[in-house]
């Protein structure tokens, strides 16, 4: 698999463009932190009235390949530094797909210890409960290795303690369906 950091750029504002959209019609006030390097170096993107801090991904879908499921990727490694896994201090996860689901996780103690238990213990093969994915990154002065850790929703929809929303956006229904 290969990503381009510019592509992935303006995927990231779409799904934080659908986080904004979707607080508006929640009406939850939010304030856009993005640009705000404390929040940077925190990995947060918003602060919002019912979840605080709350760092917004585009990496929620339908698993095509290894065990199927709806699954979201936890950033474990960008190139030789640790991903945002390690060290995001947001209360919440918004993980989309930008146009029409995604979860809101809350970054709590439950959530933290099953995501660790899973890199630690994971299976991580490609049919794996926790499969890793790598991903070649294509950046200004070239490529550099990602690697993620797939988290299926199956297995945290459940989970004691573990507080989320799902999200989907609903379809219309045309008259003639409606018959």
């Amino acid at each position: 698999m290969a990503g381009d950091f510019n592509r992935n750029l303006s995927i990231g504002k779409k799904a934080e463009l659908f986080a904004e959209s979707y607080f508006k019609k929640q009406n939850i006030l939010y304030q856009d932190v993005r640009d705000d390097r404390e929040y940077q170096k925190i990995d947060v993107d918003y602060v919002a009235d019912k979840y605080n801090k709350v760092e917004v991904k585009c990496n929620y879908g339908d698993a095509r390949y290894g065990r199927k499921g709806i699954y979201f990727w936890v950033e474990l490694q960008v190139g030789k530094n640790k991903g945002w896994w390690y060290f995001s201090q947001a209360d919440y996860f918004f993980f989309n797909d930008t146009e029409k689901s995604g979860i809101i996780v809350e970054n709590n103690c439950t959530f933290k210890d099953f995501v660790n238990n899973a890199v630690e213990c994971g299976d991580h093969g490609s049919y794996g409960n926790n499969r890793i994915d790598r991903i070649k990154d294509k950046r200004y002065h070239g490529d550099i290795d990602v690697v993620n850790m797939r988290v299926y929703l199956e297995d945290i929809v459940n989970l004691a303690g573990v507080n989320l929303t799902k999200i989907a956006k609903r379809q219309r229904i045309s008259e003639s369906q409606n018959l």
